[in-house]
């Protein structure tokens, strides 16, 4: 069986782990033919290769979204619903429709179905 998906989003977030601080998630979708060195795991890159990964993939996406939840919404809704919150504001910020989700770490985001 072999599948054809137009526009793949991918999102991840940042945040979920210190004790204060914002949940970010972000949501991007790029070209097929995309391939931005450095992109990985934003803990085993430096700060500086973070900022020129960041610019690249804003220079070069097809479309992307970011949502912020700070502090104060977390302690009241909780970690979990924060980041599907985040998940959700990022998704709605994308101006092109993706075909396929993949989400990071995150299993059964509910907000999904409604996001888009």
């Amino acid at each position: 069986m072999t599948w054809d998906f137009g526009n793949i989003c991918g999102i991840d977030e940042a945040g979920r782990g210190p004790l204060a601080g914002p949940v970010v998630v972000a949501s991007a979708i790029m070209p097929k033919d995309s391939m931005i060195e450095g992109v990985n795991d934003s803990k085993k890159v430096s700060e500086k290769k973070r900022e020129r990964v960041f610019e690249a993939i804003i220079q070069n996406a097809i479309s992307y979204g970011v949502g912020i939840i700070d502090e104060t919404k977390i302690d009241e809704i909780n970690i979990l619903n924060a980041t599907k919150l985040g998940l959700t504001i990022s998704l709605k910020e994308l101006e092109v429709k993706p075909d396929l989700i993949l989400v990071d770490a995150l299993k059964g985001i509910d907000t999904l179905r409604n996001s888009i």
